[in-house]
């Protein structure tokens, strides 16, 4: 098949050619010399709508629902993953779950890599003020312990314990904690568990002298607090951050990322991007070996190493010895600490996440503002729930 000659059709919503080429185009191009490979890039919808042919979609678990599902760009791949013996049995078993679970059991894509939540200190103010750095298989409740000494200002400064990417926090939850009720779409912030995971995130904005906004009460960039102006100690973002920090000059390491104390060794969910071969494709067999290639062990150790993607490979020990090889300021960093001992389940995708995660942030501005956890969360329920029906034509 591979020494076949064939033209392949990509898109990426929202990525640029140059892109689309440095991460996947050039990589396929040389494992597959026979193949010739078009991008699409521009306006989506016009794309889907006059495009003949387009076999490979690349998406996020939470762009997938409108970008393939909701152009109908679906395509049940079960009987390619039978015809060539791909073994499923290789992959993490959340984004397979997740994307089973929204496919009403068919399996339509692959995942090529996950974003993960991870915890980045800066080693400088820990000893500027004689702190122990975090520790590994810390809890929350000694995490917030450490934010709050962490906290002070000094020399007419305000230093930040933590900040963090609340909406993710939140939503790529340890306790898999759904935004919504998926028969219904109704929200469930006001649910146990939700409601939990929501207040054990606030109560670090609450801490004195660690809100995430200036004295004029602007929300401030919670990145760039730690990333630029290097004011805050510790942050909690996407795995993505770990390249960006590379890049700046501060003083960095990875730690490990907060644990219930009643569920040790459970991480965070992961938010997985997949490929998937869609339903106007003229070339599925030849689709399918590049899916088989971007979620090999060969192209994600070389993701890895140049991108510092994670990977999404169950046994992915030899991949994560490579991470960030080719990336200067990564390699000797605690690269052990990214991944924990397991994952929680991923939310159920749903076509209102990003509704859901766009109030969380809205939820977390309130709760700094002075309201009540209980109160932030109903009004951003009703917020999601007029949304939902909305976007549902009710």
């Amino acid at each position: 098949m591979a020494e076949t000659p064939t033209e392949l059709t990509f898109a990426y919503p929202g990525v640029s050619l140059d892109l689309f080429n440095s991460r996947f185009g050039d990589q396929i191009r040389q494992k597959f010399p026979n193949y010739r490979i078009n991008y699409l890039s521009g306006d989506y919808a016009n794309i889907v709508a006059t495009t003949p042919s387009i076999d490979i979609v690349i998406a996020s678990a939470s762009a997938m629902p409108v970008n393939v599902f909701g152009y109908k760009l679906e395509s049940n791949i079960g009987d390619l993953i039978k015809k060539y013996n791909y073994d499923l049995s290789k992959q993490k078993q959340e984004p397979i779950d997740a994307l089973q679970t929204f496919g009403n059991g068919a399996i339509t894509g692959l995942p090529w890599t996950v974003a993960n939540l991870v915890l980045l200190y800066n080693k400088d103010l820990f000893d500027k003020f004689g702190v122990p750095y975090p520790k590994n298989g810390i809890t929350w409740d000694e995490l917030y312990d450490l934010a709050k000494r962490m906290t002070r200002t000094d020399g007419g400064i305000q230093y930040r314990g933590l900040t963090m990417n609340f909406n993710q926090v939140v939503g790529w939850n340890q306790l898999s904690a759904p935004y919504y009720d998926t028969k219904t779409y109704k929200a469930m912030f006001m649910e146990n568990g939700f409601k939990r995971v929501f207040e054990n995130a606030a109560r670090f904005l609450s801490v004195t002298g660690n809100e995430p906004r200036d004295s004029q009460g602007q929300w401030l960039n919670t990145r760039n607090l730690f990333l630029q102006d290097q004011t805050t100690a510790m942050l909690l973002d996407n795995s993505g951050v770990i390249e960006l920090a590379a890049k700046t000059k501060i003083n960095w390491d990875i730690g490990s990322f907060p644990v219930f104390a009643d569920q040790p060794g459970v991480g965070p969910s992961v938010n997985a991007d997949y490929v998937f071969i869609t339903s106007k494709s003229r070339n599925r067999d030849a689709a399918f070996q590049v899916l088989s290639y971007l979620s090999s062990e060969d192209y994600q150790a070389w993701a890895a190493s140049t991108y510092a993607f994670l990977p999404t490979l169950k046994n992915a020990d030899q991949i994560m010895k490579q991470f960030g090889q080719s990336i200067p300021g990564i390699s000797s960093k605690n690269i052990q600490a990214i991944l924990p001992k397991s994952f929680a389940a991923m939310q159920v995708i749903t076509p209102y996440t990003s509704i859901a995660s766009l109030e969380m942030e809205q939820a977390a501005k309130d709760f700094v503002g002075g309201k009540d956890a209980n109160t932030v969360l109903r009004e951003a329920a009703e917020r999601v729930d007029r949304k939902v029906a909305s976007a549902q034509g009710k």
